[in-house]
């Protein structure tokens, strides 16, 4: 599971599916700017607690495509705050699920501008001084950040257990496969506690490890935590336990790579 200088860090996987994609097969350039805006307005909301919308963004560059099944990682940081805005820098790399090649996939830079600005005159915080590592994280693990619209949510404005549980197997599949380089298929949710709501506006932020490995199974253990990006108090939300199976070209269980 991720440490405190994971969690303090903005870090998004997510894998591309065929809706996903244009009609050549490769990511739509619209999905991914719409994924890097999400991170975009994360960073900014989590450095100053307060809300914000995209004023605009630089010139994007596609380097290299993405395409269906491969993972996408995103991350950001803070380059320069205004009195009112910050500029901030976002980077979208894909990985190829079966070999762990990974590409930069584009680049780009988000002005972002605080809406309470009229009602709020404070500056924002400074630039912090430390800066995230942009490295990629470990094979074996994923973390995926969701942010609850209401139409992710039941009657009572909470996150629906159905997308809760969604986004918790997501999270384990990407986790198996970056571990055993093989496509990989749920054989049991052996648990699945939901121990608190995630409500309307706050971000669910679920994290997935592989804790061991058998001849052809994987376990996997899967955290769900709730983060109020206005105040910064998280609170755990959500525990599951997965056996994921390696899956051989065939569809047949396949041996699964050691746990060192």
């Amino acid at each position: 599971m991720p440490n405190s200088a994971q969690l303090a860090e903005i870090r998004h996987t997510d894998l591309v599916f065929p809706e996903q994609t244009n009609h050549q097969g490769s990511y739509f350039g619209g999905a991914a700017l719409a994924e890097m805006d999400k991170v975009a307005f994360l960073i900014a909301a989590r450095h100053a607690r307060r809300p914000f919308v995209t004023a605009s963004c630089d010139r994007v560059d596609f380097r290299n495509p993405a395409y269906v099944g491969n993972m996408i990682e995103l991350t950001g940081q803070v380059r320069m705050v205004g009195r009112h805005s910050m500029v901030v820098d976002v980077e979208l790399a894909v990985e190829d699920m079966r070999t762990g090649e990974r590409l930069i996939c584009t680049r780009g830079a988000f002005t972002m501008v605080a809406a309470d600005r009229k009602d709020n005159p404070e500056r924002l915080p400074p630039s912090p001084d430390s800066k995230p590592d942009f490295a990629p994280s470990p094979a074996g693990s994923a973390r995926t950040l969701q942010l609850v619209f209401p139409g992710d949510t039941n009657h009572l404005g909470q996150l629906f257990g159905g997308n809760a549980m969604s986004l918790m197997g997501k999270a384990a599949y990407i986790a198996a496969a970056r571990h055993t380089r093989t496509d990989v298929g749920m054989a049991a949710s052996e648990k699945i506690d939901f121990i608190a709501p995630t409500n309307v506006g706050e971000l669910m932020d679920v994290s997935a490890q592989v804790v061991s490995v058998g001849k052809t199974s994987l376990q996997v253990k899967v955290r769900a935590e709730a983060e109020d990006l206005m105040s910064g108090d998280r609170r755990l939300v959500g525990e599951a336990d997965y056996v994921m199976v390696a899956i051989d070209e065939a569809g047949k269980p396949t041996r699964a790579k050691a746990l060192t």
